[in-house]
């Protein structure tokens, strides 16, 4: 498994490069699986569920792209960490359990920073007591991976005030910087590395 950080990028860049490794996934599963890890400028990204509800405002000064995941509207941008698994599922690791297990991996990153994280029923995504904190939006074609998940680090959460997050509306958005006050993205993710590998890595 092949982990690439790419810094900062431009989000439609970023989705023509998962769209081009997942074709070549698909045509050949036995290619090395890859993680994408970035930071993205600011973007909202619909998927296949979202409503002109979630979106109470038009917006017209920061890209909206619509996009083939699964989940409603969300805001990517910088002090948040997006990762785009673009891997070949397996036995041990299924469609079936592939969200849970991307959701148990930012569970366990918070962990090792004392914050506690946990699931709610029929909502995807992680929680805390200050709000949603780790998001999830997933593409699945033929055991094939795209899209990913993002947890917020230091984010501004006044982008997510515009909208209505994945459509939940009784639950603010948080930050491990509402628990951790000087917390540092790259100390993040070098945690978040280490569960990737220990959750993904075959």
């Amino acid at each position: 498994m092949k982990i690439k950080d790419l810094g900062k990028t431009d989000y439609l860049e970023t989705l023509n490069l998962q769209r081009e490794l997942f074709n070549e996934k698909i045509k050949n599963p036995k290619l090395e699986d890859i993680i994408l890890i970035t930071q993205h400028y600011p973007v909202y990204t619909k998927g296949k569920t979202t409503s002109e509800e979630h979106i109470p405002q038009p917006i017209k000064d920061i890209p909206v792209i619509e996009i083939e995941r699964g989940g409603s509207i969300t805001f990517h941008g910088e002090g948040q960490i997006v990762v785009y698994p673009i891997i070949t599922l397996s036995k041990k690791l299924s469609v079936r359990n592939y969200v849970s297990t991307l959701e148990q991996i930012m569970i366990d990153t918070l962990k090792d920073f004392g914050i506690y994280a946990f699931r709610e029923e029929k909502r995807r995504g992680v929680f805390t007591e200050k709000g949603k904190i780790g998001f999830v939006g997933v593409k699945i074609s033929r055991y094939t991976t795209m899209h990913g998940f993002s947890l917020n680090v230091n984010v501004d959460k006044k982008y997510f005030q515009r909208i209505i997050p994945c459509g939940i509306s009784d639950k603010p958005v948080c930050s491990m910087s509402d628990f951790i006050k000087d917390i540092k993205i790259e100390d993040v993710k070098e945690v978040l590395i280490k569960h990737i590998k220990e959750k993904l890595e075959k």
